[in-house]
């Protein structure tokens, strides 16, 4: 985990291409992730301020992995962020660490609400795709001088 930009993106690649029913492996992965963490150091990087943690979280993209394994990943510029609701993880190039329960819960619902949000920008953005190509063809339509 500890090993820079590359192996950050290497992983997030790789738990993208995870199915919708593979949320159990990002179970696993959380599971690892706290498992291998050490307690944090006093001179460790002191966290991010609120400002900082909000612009950060507002940047995030989103993954969701639904019912039977529930878990969800988020994305941002400097955090990669993977949550099952009950545990979580954030992870940085500097090292991870772990997520209180609540915490781990109110991200998940966070991956939720992205996904959804996104799904409904795509669906007003078809439907504006759909009405530009209706009045298109209407506009040409009535260019075309009747046959007599």
């Amino acid at each position: 985990m500890a090993g820079g930009v590359g192996d950050r993106d290497r992983l997030i690649q790789r738990l993208t291409q995870l199915g919708p029913e593979q949320g159990a492996q990002v179970q696993q992965l959380i599971q690892e992730v706290q498992n291998s963490l050490a307690p944090t150091p006093s001179h460790a990087a002191p966290p991010p301020s609120p400002a900082e943690w909000r612009s950060e979280l507002m940047a995030c993209r989103a993954r969701v992995w639904p019912a039977p394994d529930p878990a969800g990943l988020l994305v941002g510029p400097d955090v990669m962020i993977l949550t099952d609701g009950h545990a979580g993880t954030i992870v940085r190039d500097h090292g991870a660490r772990t997520l209180p329960g609540s915490v781990a819960a109110s991200l998940m619902l966070l991956c939720q609400t992205i996904i959804m949000a996104q799904n409904a920008v795509d669906a007003q953005e078809l439907s504006r795709l759909q009405q530009q190509r209706i009045t298109a063809n209407s506009t040409s339509l009535s260019d075309i001088e009747p046959v007599q």
